[in-house]
């Protein structure tokens, strides 16, 4: 009986430390598109972000919104969001406010949004992730003049997205 009840607490422990979160199951699907087969995918970062802000454009363009400009200003703290998501091995909007704050400070915005995502493996697929989601779509179709998007890789290889949208009069 006593290697039983044993068995059954190993086992709950077990499961209890080897389930993952929905965030993170969601993720590891999302990133399985790049490693289908087993073969790992190279993603060139700037070539994604490229890809990725014809892909908000033309989406714009397609629903009479106006084409967004590239704020080369803003870059700084999309890519440093990165490295901060990074760093700390999760999506988040941590900081937003700081971060925010200070592009309005050097771009004179009156509006700012942010999207992020990880592990997607090309850019439609990053960006049918955020049509599908309520909030990134509103910020996709946001009142916004400016954008700065950066993809970055971590160890392995994944990409990580901050993109911020800016509304300048």
């Amino acid at each position: 009986m006593k290697k039983l009840i044993g068995f059954g607490l190993a086992l709950c422990v077990l499961l209890a430390t080897s389930s993952c979160s929905k965030t993170d199951l969601e993720s590891e699907l999302a990133y399985s598109e790049a490693t289908a087969g087993n073969e790992k995918v190279v993603i060139d970062p700037v070539a994604m972000e490229n890809e990725l802000i014809d892909l908000v454009n033309k989406h714009r363009l397609s629903i009479n919104l106006n084409a967004l400009s590239k704020s080369e200003t803003s870059y700084k703290y999309a890519e440093g969001h990165n490295d901060y998501m990074i760093a700390h091995n999760k999506l988040s909007h941590d900081n937003f406010e700081s971060r925010a704050a200070k592009i309005a400070e050097e771009t004179n915005a009156v509006q700012i949004s942010e999207n992020v995502a990880r592990y997607y493996a090309t850019a439609e697929v990053t960006m049918k992730s955020w049509l599908e989601s309520a909030s990134h779509k509103k910020a996709v179709e946001g009142d916004f003049t400016h954008t700065t998007l950066s993809v970055q890789l971590d160890k392995d290889g994944r990409p990580y997205y901050t993109q911020i949208f800016i509304k300048i009069e």
